[in-house]
């Protein structure tokens, strides 16, 4: 009989069933279960400040000093507000209902249509956002390193493949867990205990084990590809040294991932499926905001190097560069190159400014200042002489058959 059937015929004889069977030795408490979802909330405290503030820093270097944008730009803008809508999602998930607890400390009739829409829509949305995050990271790849041809086919062959096997988990989780006949809160119910969603050996829990493995699969991929590559690459060694922090950093995500599937594997196990959630919550979370950091931070490289390296251009004198990191109140104010010379006629501060007509009037004796020397051009220019006609026939056979041939 059917835990479905169960709870009809005993909500006939007035008793109370959890939503699932408690293990041997637990006895339900539906009076003052205790909440599980700490973890979840403390985890989006610390993840979700961090995505903002990694795509702020993107937004300001993209628009405000690069002042171009590129396809990986464009893919991040798609990416990221999907993110943080899922991470917040998470939060409404824990926070709405019973589903920050026990599913044995949780009466059947107290799964709400609104929770099960959010366990539902959880595990719908979540193929399309894992795929819009390995696309972004793919993105990074082809911008950086899009020259190489076999990484550049690795990257649509990555791109493809995932998005296949993600296009085809949302696919079943619809089709096996949906409302059944109806759309009401009963038919909802009906749909979640259904054996195609429910069941550890049916069509739902094998997706979602594969889910995990390519998953995991793909981090390992996307860590791989550009390993190679930078081993060849002729930058200098800090700059080396952080592209591959950059790049090893996705080694977070292949923890985040393996972690992920080790807790499907048990999730399917246990006959908790609210409780064994969290722990999936948690790592899935921390592997998409480590995903969606990493490719900010050449931005962030970017934006230190715009308020910490002297930027000399024609505004700046050499006495004294611009410090755009440093307070306008703490720097003298010079005036600008080009002022300097309509201005001043001496050679004290800036060197090689003097034309050779204006050193020979006004000599000035500065190891900095040399004359260029006069440009020597011939006093009776003549022209080339003109090449000897041949006389002979056969000094003119020679060019005649070069010609023809």
């Amino acid at each position: 009989m059917s835990l479905r059937n169960i709870s009809a015929s005993s909500a006939a004889a007035g008793d109370v069933f959890p939503l699932r069977p408690a293990p041997p030795g637990v006895i339900p408490n539906f009076a003052s279960p205790p909440f599980m979802g700490m973890p979840v909330l403390v985890t989006a405290g610390i993840c979700l400040p961090l995505v903002l503030l990694f795509a702020a820093i993107r937004i300001y270097a993209k628009v405000w000093i690069l002042k171009k944008r590129k396809l990986d730009d464009y893919v991040y803008c798609l990416s990221c507000p999907a993110g943080i809508a899922m991470i917040a999602f998470e939060i409404s998930i824990v926070l709405a209902g019973p589903n920050g607890y026990h599913a044995w400390d949780i009466k059947e009739d107290a799964m709400t249509k609104s929770a099960i829409i959010h366990l539902l829509g959880f595990s719908i949305a979540l193929g399309p956002v894992l795929w819009l995050l390995k696309l972004t990271l793919f993105c990074l790849i082809l911008a950086s390193f899009g020259s190489v041809r076999w990484i550049k086919n690795c990257v649509y062959v990555g791109i493809i493949v995932t998005g296949l096997f993600f296009s085809a988990y949302t696919i079943v989780v619809a089709i096996s867990c949906g409302p059944r006949p109806n759309t009401d809160t009963a038919s909802y119910l009906n749909g979640l205990n259904r054996a195609q969603c429910s069941s550890p050996a049916e069509v739902n829990a094998l997706m979602s084990i594969i889910l995990g493995i390519v998953n995991f699969a793909s981090d390992l991929y996307l860590l791989g590809i550009p390993l190679p590559s930078i081993q060849t690459l002729i930058v200098p060694r800090r700059q080396k040294i952080g592209v591959y922090l950059i790049f090893l950093s996705g080694s977070v995500m292949c923890v985040c991932s393996l972690l992920g599937l080790i807790y499907r594997f048990k999730a399917w196990k246990s006959a908790d499926i609210t409780g064994t959630q969290i722990r999936l919550y948690v790592v899935f979370m921390a592997e998409l905001s480590v995903g969606l950091m990493i490719p900010c931070m050449p931005s962030v490289a970017t934006v230190y190097r715009h308020f910490t390296v002297p930027d000399i251009n024609d505004n700046t004198t050499i006495s004294t560069p611009n410090m755009k990191g440093f307070s306008a109140l703490s720097s003298p104010q010079t005036e600008s190159r080009a002022t300097w010379r309509k201005t001043h006629l001496s050679i004290e501060e800036i060197p090689y400014s003097k034309p050779s007509s204006e050193w020979k009037r006004h000599p000035v004796h500065d190891l900095r200042m040399k004359a260029l020397p006069a440009t020597p051009l011939p006093l009776n220019p003549t022209a080339p002489p003109s090449p000897k006609t041949p006389t002979s026939p056969r000094s003119m056979r020679l060019p005649i058959m070069f010609h023809a041939s």
